[in-house]
């Protein structure tokens, strides 16, 4: 029996990167998945066939996670055909590396949108189907820069340390309900969309213990382990896949 039979799993910003590995990977533990896209359309409906071809059922919902009535009618629209959400992996987000001085006000308002009114409306729309099945598994997507910072990626790290008092806070308020919430930081991810150039991510690479950068592949273990039984214990916790930059 594979770890998720039966299971409904949304991923947001699931169709490139680190969502997308996530997605595969529920998938072939017996996850139907449906996959929230705002770009990259044709890496969307890739996904789907890709999921399709490991026996699962897939859906791409093309979703603003900072529009309510976008979140609403996803998750709606996943629930129509699926008839229920066991799994919310929270992971879209936008990557900006701007000096505070030159940081339009209008971007830092789409950064916290993205991250933290995103996680928020997703949750909040899944939260009484979750509560009503008396379960399931909600993962956010948080970032080692929640923890470290890094010059001209303020808005960013602020974000991502939203992120993981909302974690903790949801995590307590859901619990009684059978509901888990946790969430993933991990390190610098090699998925070709971070702003930072070659040279400064090799330097990044060298300064940590593993000597290289982390991989979309690397990180889906972490991510299958909280939607599965075995993590039922694991309550407001922050997993960190990082190649050891950081040791909490």
């Amino acid at each position: 029996m594979r770890r998720l039979d039966g299971n409904v799993a949304i991923v947001t910003g699931g169709n490139t990167g680190i969502g997308r590995a996530v997605a595969i990977a529920y998938a072939e533990e017996g996850a139907d998945v449906a996959v929230a896209w705002i770009a990259r359309e044709p890496e969307a409906h890739s996904l789907v066939r890709e999921i399709e071809q490991r026996g699962r059922r897939a859906l791409a919902i093309r979703t603003d996670v900072t529009d309510e009535t976008d979140v609403r009618a996803m998750v709606a629209r996943v629930r129509e055909a699926f008839g229920r959400v066991d799994i919310l992996v929270s992971n879209a987000g936008i990557q900006q590396a701007r000096a505070i001085t030159d940081l339009p006000v209008e971007d830092w308002d789409r950064m916290v949108a993205v991250h933290l009114r995103g996680a928020f409306l997703c949750c909040r729309e899944v939260a009484p189907v979750m509560t009503a099945q008396q379960g399931g598994r909600i993962i956010l997507v948080t970032s080692q820069l929640a923890y470290t910072g890094r010059p001209r990626y303020t808005a960013y790290s602020a974000a991502k340390g939203g992120l993981l008092s909302f974690t903790r806070a949801l995590a307590q308020e859901l619990a009684p309900h059978g509901v888990l919430v946790n969430a993933v930081a991990p390190g610098l991810i090699d998925t070709g969309f971070d702003p930072l150039s070659d040279e400064a991510k090799n330097a990044h690479a060298a300064s940590l213990p593993l000597g290289r950068l982390g991989t979309p592949a690397d990180l889906v273990g972490a991510f299958v382990f909280l939607a599965a039984d075995e993590s039922r214990y694991f309550c407001g916790q922050t997993l960190h896949p990082n190649g050891g930059e950081i040791m909490p």
